[in-house]
This record gives C-alpha cells, structure tokens and sequence, in this order.
C-alpha cells in the first residue's frame, strides 16, 4: 500500500477540494445575483428577448437589472403570431426601455404573405428598434434562395419607412438592400463596422428577475452609448 513522503500531502489535497467545492457552490448561489454580460468587449447597451413562453417578466425589474432594450417576438411564417407580443409591447410604454419586433422568416410561406400578416398583426408598431429578422425554425438556411427571399422581405419593410436587421452572417448582405443592418451570433465580439447588433449569448440571465434565471436570449448594442441614444432612445435610469 503507497503512503505519502509528507505527513502534509493529504491534509493540503482536502484543503483544496473542499475550496473547489465551495468556490463551486459561492458561484451557484451568486448566479441569480449577476447579469450575463458580453466577454472580451467593453459593451455595456445590452438587451433581451421575450416571448410566450417568459409570461411573467416584469420590465420595471428587468430595466433596474441593467437592461436597455428588448427585442418581442411577433410573428412565424403566415400564421403564428406569439400570445405575450400585445401585453408586452403596452406594458414597455411605462418603462424607458426601447423595443423592436422579430419576424421569424419561413421556406414554407411567401414573402408577402408574411409581410401582410407581420403587419396586420403588429399593426405596424413595431418600436423604434429596427424590425429584426430571423430563420424560422426548420427552415433551410443554407439555401441561397432562403437568403434572397428574405432580402425581398427586407425591402417590403424599408419601402414602408422601418428600419430592418437580419440576424445571421455579413456574407449574405449582397442579397439585401445597402441600408439592411446585420446582427451577428459570433461567439466574439463583432466588427462595428459589419454588425450593428450581436446575440452574445442564448444561454444568459438577468440578475434578481423572475423568469429570466436561464436560457435568455441576450443582445448588444455593437457601438457606444452616445450612438445608441441617438439611434433609439435614453438608456435606463
């Protein structure tokens, strides 16, 4: 049976796994208590996402944690259109948060039946953030007419006067119009002048806010907070 050399080998072994495991469980207990930020970037303009399936959110906590702005979903193809959109949207009127509207783009309906149904369901509020355009889920993303399909939808919306976005890779921007902003879903930091938004992360949470403990969608806002207020508004007090 192998003994230890030093009497004091064993004892320091114990020290540190009982560190770990209290370093472990500090950062378990203190993970309610901070908010899921963008790593190797200064970006403090920060936003989330909400939807049916976060029904009880409250925005007045969700601003006092620090968050700017938040994107709502809306509508999936030519038929979905999410349950919280209309609450969530009256209730951000009461807060200094800024709001836009997700479109989620299918292969499986047309342009402008998702156009028209977008519109009549969001009867054109669709905030001061621009109208943010994402692949359904299930839908061939790889294709190139998927990309030039949805760079059609884009130019219904610029055509009315609304400001657009599309969440995915810069490599597709010769399908859009010149003015179509990017979002991008790098693990780093963007380039400011390609994004002007970046999905930082879909497994964030906001600190002290019900609802929001796992699995939220976070964004920043890929410039400086002068240029946001600019752009969309006055940051949260």
């Amino acid at each position: 049976m192998p003994h230890f050399r030093h009497r004091s080998t064993l004892p320091l072994i114990i020290i540190s796994l009982i560190c770990v495991i209290c370093a472990l469980f500090f950062a378990y207990r203190s993970l309610p208590k901070r908010t899921t930020l963008p790593t190797g970037s200064n970006l403090s303009v920060v936003g989330v996402k909400l939807d049916q399936y976060r029904d009880s959110v409250d925005l007045h906590k969700l601003q006092a944690a620090g968050i700017s702005f938040v994107y709502l979903r809306a509508t999936q193809g030519k038929s979905y259109f999410d349950d919280e959109y209309d609450r969530y949207r009256s209730q951000i009127q009461g807060t200094n948060l800024a709001f836009g509207s997700v479109l989620y783009f299918s292969d499986e309906s047309t342009v402008k039946a998702q156009y028209r149904y977008f519109n009549k369901k969001t009867n054109s509020n669709t905030g001061s953030l621009p109208i943010l355009l994402e692949a359904a889920p299930g839908s061939n993303s790889n294709k190139l007419s998927f990309w030039k399909h949805m760079g059609q939808l884009a130019t219904l919306f610029l055509k009315d006067g609304k400001s657009v976005m599309v969440q995915g890779s810069i490599k597709y921007k010769k399908y859009f119009p010149i003015s179509t902003k990017f979002m991008s879903t790098d693990n780093r930091a963007p380039n400011k002048l390609q994004y002007a938004f970046w999905r930082y992360t879909n497994k964030g949470h906001v600190k002290n806010v019900e609802a929001m403990e796992y699995d939220v969608e976070m964004y920043a806002y890929n410039g400086t907070m002068g240029q946001y207020k600019q752009l969309y508004g006055d940051l949260t007090q």
